[in-house]
């Protein structure tokens, strides 16, 4: 009888074996092994069902441990104990000499999926492949070969204890081959599969999975954006076992319209992914915003981008802040981003624009931009196929011919301190996580008045008989009743569907209130996000804005730290801290300062550290330009050329929730 052996591993060229701990080594070959659960004396000696010890934890998180066996070069027997629990795999090495046991885990985490079944072979797709099962005649060749085992390959993204910022692919493969025959095999290969499934969806808290809405837009970046997808998103997808709709975008506005006019968004998805630049979510983004129930698609659909495109501040963005790889495979860890399960607020900020009295309203995640950066951005799209580099080229453009833009800027100050960051879903009662916005800034606040309909009299004073209070579960009780600005954000979003914060009063049925309030609510629903600014077409009052008058290089106002994957422009700038950064550079600059600002902005030196009356960067939480009508130029949202003339923006904070790696934001 032979004993367990090393087995080549079908996935040798990137399975190799990775120790993610910090002082625990294997010290195992740079190989993959498959772990066999009968040893030597064992094999094809049946074990009963309890050989896999199982336990349930109250939580409902599942713990398996198992013995498995493995061979290293010098042909000695190891003994291999592997836990699965909810902090994930963990992997303890016996030899049998004294003091030789070590330890080596793998975070639930950082494991994306597993599959079972027999062996698996190698695809031939590349190196970020997936493996594929083998077909219907390869299994019955596997069959006349005698081979009854079960294989449960799990796979994981581990970072690099020398490099911090790589993760590098490792799977584990468990043979299982107790028993006689295939079949049963299998059911116990089976049983861990889907414990890690179950210990996976635990942590993500969603136990119930709905497919991906995925955009993917063929000529992003340099026009490779079908083959990207197909060779290093979709295998990681396989392997995660995540379900997904594509959608290959055919023209200009095609993810806008799509996610304007489906009817059915919140039932048949769980999030929506864009495979391209930052162009395609801002279609997406607004495509949202412009429908009925955008309230409950921006509170219950997180939204993930896929580097695919030229521009990708997004995507690097998410990245510095969760302090995760970027380079040099951006697409494969923005893909685990994806599938991580974790979610985070993010700040949107709507723009107003009005030339010529055409009015038109936007929503804006990346920038606003008037001058030097949204000419670079918006002039060299002539050279997109030859991707990210059009941008340097087109600055050393633009600056040997400079140009200089009249007009008036106005803001709003709002120190960092002063700013809102929120964490999590929003309800209607401030969480300890959350903090107040200052007066100066307000929570949104859609009903500042009683609606129409409703009476003074149809609101009584609360008593603390249940029988009375007939909506008392449905009403939030943590605000004055309908002061003027009074409700709140929060309050819109609880999910107890209490629209009106009444202080120490309760609502009760007097002939057909219950119905009114129905159909304001749905009324509700569908309003766009109040603005706590004055119109395009209103003066700015003076004593909170402050206002401005004269020659610009440019305006840059951003909320993300970077505005391409090698621009990092606003360092201080998070996810969800209601601020917009306004950066200023008025003419008169000289080129030298000028080209020192441009060469800092790739790794955020950029910006003056002493106060300099040709370049600073102010927060604000809103901003109006009038660029003087004598001369034309170019003003972009998210990189999107929009018409050239008045432009406003104000902060929404946490409007929408972005998918975001596993761990903790920077603070």
């Amino acid at each position: 009888m032979r004993k367990g052996k090393v087995l080549q591993n079908p996935c040798k060229s990137f399975c190799t074996i990775m120790d993610p701990c910090r002082n625990l080594s294997l010290d195992l070959p740079d190989t993959s092994y498959v772990y066999d659960n009968t040893a030597a004396s064992a094999v094809n000696t049946p074990l009963s069902p309890t050989s896999s010890v199982a336990k349930i934890s109250p939580n409902g998180v599942i713990e398996l441990s198992e013995l498995f066996y493995i061979n290293n070069k010098q042909k000695t027997t190891i003994t291999v104990e592997v836990k699965l629990n909810a902090e994930g795999i963990f992997l303890r090495r016996e030899t049998g000499a004294v003091d030789e046991i070590s330890e080596q885990r793998i975070r639930m985490e950082d494991i994306i999926g597993s599959s079972c079944g027999p062996r698996l072979k190698k695809s031939h797709r590349g190196a970020l492949a997936s493996c594929r099962r083998i077909d219907d005649e390869s299994e019955a060749e596997q069959a006349a070969q005698k081979d009854i085992s079960a294989y449960l390959h799990i796979y994981a993204y581990i970072k690099n204890e020398k490099s911090s910022m790589r993760r590098e692919r490792t799977v584990r493969i468990l043979r299982f081959r107790s028993f006689d025959t295939y079949e049963e095999n299998v059911k116990v290969a089976e049983r861990w599969h889907h414990a890690i499934r179950i210990n996976q969806a635990a942590l993500k808290n969603q136990l119930v999975e709905k497919q991906l809405l995925i955009f993917l837009n063929p000529k992003s970046g340099s026009g490779k954006g079908r083959e990207m997808f197909h060779k290093q998103v979709a295998p990681v997808l396989k392997e995660a076992d995540v379900p997904y709709e594509l959608h290959v975008t055919a023209h200009y506005n095609f993810a806008r319209e799509y996610v304007r006019k489906h009817s059915d968004l919140l039932h048949c998805y769980s999030g929506i992914v864009v495979a391209s630049g930052d162009g395609l979510y801002y279609e997406v983004l607004n495509g949202i915003m412009e429908r009925e129930d955008w309230r409950a698609i921006t509170r219950q659909i997180p939204l993930g981008i896929i580097p695919c495109g030229s521009g990708n501040g997004l995507a690097r963005s998410i990245a510095h802040l969760y302090k995760e790889p970027y380079e040099p495979k951006p697409i494969l860890y923005a893909t685990l981003t994806c599938i991580a399960g974790k979610l985070a607020p993010m700040d949107l900020v709507r723009i107003d624009t009005g030339k010529e009295g055409k009015a038109c309203e936007m929503y804006s995640f990346l920038s606003v931009g008037w001058g030097l950066i949204a000419d670079i951005d918006i002039e060299s799209e002539r050279l997109r196929s030859i991707g990210a580099s059009r941008f340097t080229f087109w600055t050393i453009r633009r600056l040997i011919g400079l140009r200089t833009y009249s007009g008036k800027l106005s803001y709003i100050r709002c120190e960092r301190k002063d700013a809102r960051k929120t964490f999590g879903t929003r309800v209607s009662t401030v969480s300890n996580e959350e903090r107040r916005l200052p007066p100066e800034v307000q929570e949104f606040y859609d009903i500042p008045n009683p609606p129409a309909g409703i009476k003074d009299d149809d609101f009584v004073t609360k008593t603390n008989n249940k029988e009375d209070d007939e909506f008392g579960d449905a009403i939030s009780l943590d605000r004055v009743s309908f002061r003027s600005n009074a409700d709140s954000w929060h309050s819109a979003m609880s999910k107890r569907t209490a629209y009106f914060s009444v202080t120490d009063q309760s609502l009760r049925s007097r002939r057909s209130v219950l119905s009114r309030l129905e159909s304001i609510n749905l009324e509700y629903e569908s309003r766009r996000p109040p603005s706590t600014i004055p119109t395009l077409d209103q003066p700015l009052p003076a004593d909170t804005w402050h206002t401005e008058e004269g020659e610009y290089v440019m305006v840059h106002a951003a909320y993300t730290t970077h505005l391409s994957s090698d621009c990092f422009f606003a360092p201080d700038s998070r996810l969800n801290d209601g601020i917009i950064y306004l950066v200023i550079i008025r003419g008169g600059v000289g080129r030298s300062q000028l080209a020192h600002f441009l060469l800092g902005m790739s790794s955020g030196t950029h910006l003056p550290k002493e106060p300099n009356k040709y370049i600073e960067v102010v927060p604000v939480r809103a901003f109006r330009i009038e660029p003087s009508p004598d001369k034309e130029g170019i003003m972009a949202v998210d990189g999107e050329r929009v018409d050239y003339g008045p432009l406003q923006g104000e902060i929404l904070p946490g409007m929408i929730k972005v998918m975001v790696p596993n761990g903790n934001a920077i603070d």
